[in-house]
């Protein structure tokens, strides 16, 4: 999942440790690896970004992130 366009673009994903990663669009260069460690994730977890907030569900819960 993707956040803003051009040059600030950020693709957003869970990974398989359960931390939300975020990599710059343009250089693949990190830019964010949450500490907070999410509890079970599916295979090609998908984050969903609405309202200003990047949301990851699991099997018992639903995180909020602000980008």
């Amino acid at each position: 999942m993707t956040t803003a366009q051009g040059a600030n673009t950020v693709l957003w994903y869970a990974g398989s440790d359960g931390h939300l990663h975020g990599l710059n669009g343009d250089t693949g260069a990190s830019v964010r690896a949450d500490t907070t460690t999410m509890g079970a994730l599916r295979v090609h977890q998908a984050p969903i970004v609405a309202n200003g907030r990047i949301f990851v569900a699991t099997d018992a819960r639903v995180y909020a992130f602000t980008p």
